[in-house]
């Protein structure tokens, strides 16, 4: 179980991850600039700060991933 982290809720409001590259990756169903979900986009402004640092926590991990997709043969 997440433990609740004061500080989190005293952040100021955290920026949206948009990179201005906007196009969605038919196949992995994220967005190719911020590695973000159609849901996850349309419901960035909605999210408390917890909800946005688990966001970013699997784009990061998307981007690693598709990294490594990249460098396949």
């Amino acid at each position: 179980m997440r433990r609740k982290n004061p500080k989190i809720k005293n952040l100021p409001d955290l920026p949206s991850p948009c990179t201005g590259i906007c196009s969605m990756d038919m196949q992995n169903l994220y967005c190719r600039g911020c590695f973000r979900t159609r849901n996850e986009i349309g419901g960035w402004v909605l999210m408390s700060n917890v909800e946005k640092l688990d966001v970013l926590k699997e784009i990061r991990q998307r981007r690693r991933e598709s990294r490594q997709t990249e460098k396949l043969p």
